[in-house]
C-alpha cells in the first residue's frame, strides 16, 4: 500500500546506537503514520527501549536519519522531543504523588497572572485541564486529588492526557498497562482508541502480545537490535509474532506437563486480617501448581504476603507436610519451607545494587559464612555460578549488580534466590509481569521443573491464559476472600471473571 507523505509523521531510517562493546540497535528503519497504534514488538534486550530513548531524546543515535513531518533533525532532548510533537510515557511511574491532576500536568509551567508579584491561576490551569479531559470523557472528576489516591488506572490515564497536553502527534507509551487489572486494561485500550480518532499516533510497547492484537494497526517486530518485519495486525497471528521474535517457533508455550501429585505440602485454614482478609483456606499439594486469581484490590497479594509473614494477621493457621508453624516473618517463612517471589521484584525480591552473587546466597546466608561471620567468597560464588548455569542466567559474571541484568534474568536470579534455601513451597505473584516471551517460556520450565521435583506452587497471576494453562485448581477471590474453587477442567476465563468481579451475587 502506498502511503502518502503527508501521512507520514516520523521515518526512521538506517538508525544505529552504539555503546562500549555493544551495538544496541543495527540499522533500524521504520515509519509512524498519523492515526495508528504501530506496536514495538521484541525480547527484552531486542532493542525496543533504545528505540524509543533516540526518540524521546534520551539517547542520541550512533547513526542514521530521522525525519519528523518530512524534516530531518537532531532529537537533542525530551524537551525538544516534545516540541516535535513526541511525548513519552515511560514504564516508571513520573508523577508527582502528592500533586493533583492539575499540578502535575502543569508543573514547570504553571499559568500565571498579575502584573507586578505574580501568582499561580489555578482556576485557569483546572479549566484548561478539564477542556482537555473532556476531549475524551464524559465526565471529569477527582482533578482536585492528589494522585496517590487515584489508583493505578486513573494515574496512567493523567500521564497520557500529560503527555499530549504538549500539543503532542505521537504518543510513545512504554507498558502502560502494568499494573492495571483487565477492566482497567479495557478502559485505558478505549481512551488510545480515542487517542486515534483525535490524529494522534502511538507507538505502543508491551510484552502483551493478545492486548497489542486489540490495539495495534501494525507491528514492528525486533530482534538483537534489527527490525525483523512489520505486519499488518490483519495479516498475522500470535504464533508468527513469537516465531519472529524468538527466532524460532514457540508452540503452546503456557503449558505445564502432567505431573502425578504426591502428600499435601500446604495447608492454609481460616486465615483472617481485619478489613483485608476473611475465611482463607485452602491446600497445595506436591507436584501440585495452585492459582489465585481475582481483581486488583481482591486480596492476591495480601493473601500470600500473609502466608509468609510479610504482613501480620489476626487469626488463621499455615501448616507445612502436616506440621503448624507460627509464621510471623519471611525468616519464619523460609525456616518452614516458603518462599515468597514478590510482584515488585525490583523492590521486594531483588537488591538491584548488590551483585548476582549476593543476590543468590541472601536468604541462606549461613550456608556460605564460616563460624556465623566470616564469607566463604569461594564457596558463594560456585554457588552462584552453578545457579546461574541450571537457570541460564543471563550474565557477564556473578559479580554483575542485577539492575543492569534484564527483566526476566532478574526474575531467574529471585528464583535462584528462593532454590537455593530448599523450599518446599514456591509462591509466585505475577512471576513473568514485564517480561518478554523467550524469558516467560523459560520461566514457566522453571517453575514445571520444581513441581516435577516434588515442590508445590501457589501462583498469582492477572494473566488469565497463564493460569488455565499452567494451574491444576484456580481459587477465585472477590473482596478478600475466596468465592470459588475451579479444576482444570472447569476453568474458563469467562467462569473465572464472573466470579472474580462479583457477578456471582448479583
Amino acid at each position: 500500500m502506498v502511503v502518502k507523505d503527508d501521512q507520514v509523521l516520523i521515518s526512521l531510517t538506517g538508525i544505529t546506537k552504539e555503546f562500549p562493546g555493544v551495538k544496541a540497535l543495527d540499522g533500524v528503519s521504520l515509519d509512524v503514520r498519523k492515526g495508528e497504534v504501530l506496536a514495538l514488538v521484541g525480547e527484552n534486550g531486542a532493542g525496543k527501549s533504545t528505540l524509543i530513548k533516540i526518540l524521546s531524546g534520551l539517547y542520541q543515535k550512533t547513526s542514521g536519519e530521522i525525519r519528523v513531518k518530512g524534516k530531518v533533525v537532531e532529537i537533542k532532548d525530551i524537551k525538544h522531543a516534545q516540541e516535535l510533537g513526541i511525548s513519552t510515557i515511560f514504564q516508571e511511574p513520573t508523577l508527582a504523588p502528592d500533586l493533583t491532576a492539575v499540578q502535575n500536568l502543569y508543573l514547570g509551567k504553571e499559568i500565571v497572572k498579575g502584573a507586578g508579584v505574580k501568582s499561580m491561576d489555578e482556576k485557569a490551569m483546572y479549566e484548561e485541564t478539564e477542556k482537555l479531559y473532556r476531549k475524551f470523557f464524559p465526565t471529569v472528576e477527582d482533578l482536585h486529588k492528589p494522585v496517590r489516591e487515584l489508583g493505578a488506572l486513573k494515574n496512567r490515564v493523567i500521564e497520557i492526557v500529560k503527555a499530549i497536553s504538549v500539543q503532542a502527534s505521537v504518543v510513545i507509551m512504554d507498558e502502560p498497562t502494568a499494573q492495571l487489572a483487565d477492566h482497567e486494561r479495557e478502559v485505558l485500550f478505549d481512551f488510545i482508541r480515542n487517542l486515534k480518532e483525535q490524529g494522534v499516533s502511538v507507538i505502543y510497547v508491551s510484552h502483551h502480545l493478545r492486548e497489542l492484537f486489540l490495539l495495534a494497526d501494525r507491528m514492528t517486530i525486533m530482534r538483537d537490535g534489527k527490525n525483523v518485519a512489520t505486519v499488518n495486525k490483519s495479516d498475522t497471528n500470535i504464533d508468527e509474532i513469537v516465531a519472529m521474535m524468538v527466532g524460532r517457533e514457540v508452540d503452546n508455550y503456557i503449558v505445564k506437563k502432567k505431573v502425578p501429585f504426591g502428600e499435601e505440602v500446604l495447608r492454609v485454614t481460616d486465615l483472617y486480617r481485619e478489613g483485608i482478609l476473611k475465611d482463607i483456606t485452602f491446600n497445595l499439594r506436591k507436584g501440585e501448581i495452585v492459582g489465585i486469581a481475582g481483581l486488583a484490590g481482591s486480596g492476591r497479594t495480601e493473601t500470600v504476603r500473609a502466608v509468609v509473614g510479610a504482613d501480620p494477621i489476626n487469626s488463621g493457621k499455615v501448616e507445612v507436610e502436616g506440621t503448624s508453624y507460627r509464621i510471623r516473618s519471611p525468616k519464619d517463612a523460609i525456616k518452614a519451607g516458603i518462599g515468597l517471589l514478590p510482584e515488585n521484584r525490583k523492590t521486594h525480591g531483588a537488591l538491584i545494587d548488590l551483585s548476582v552473587k549476593h543476590n543468590i546466597t541472601m536468604a541462606s546466608m549461613e550456608r556460605v559464612l564460616a563460624n556465623k561471620f566470616v564469607l566463604k567468597k569461594k564457596k558463594e560464588s560456585e554457588i552462584a555460578k552453578d545457579y546461574i548455569q541450571r537457570l541460564r542466567i543471563k550474565t557477564p559474571t556473578d559479580t554483575q549488580k542485577v539492575k543492569f541484568l534484564s527483566g526476566g534474568n532478574q526474575q531467574k536470579v529471585i528464583l535462584a534466590k528462593w532454590l537455593f534455601t530448599q523450599p518446599k513451597v514456591l509462591i509466585f505473584d505475577e512471576p513473568t509481569q514485564g517480561i518478554d516471551v523467550g524469558a516467560k517460556v523459560e520461566v514457566y520450565n522453571l517453575i514445571s521443573e520444581f513441581v516435577e521435583n516434588g515442590g508445590g506452587v501457589l501462583l498469582v497471576s492477572s494473566e488469565l491464559p497463564e493460569l488455565m494453562g499452567l494451574c491444576d485448581r484456580i481459587y477465585v477471590m472477590h473482596k478478600g476472600q475466596f468465592v470459588k474453587e475451579f479444576s482444570r477442567e472447569e476453568a474458563t476465563e469467562e467462569n473465572i471473571m464472573m466470579y472474580a468481579s462479583g457477578g456471582h451475587t448479583g
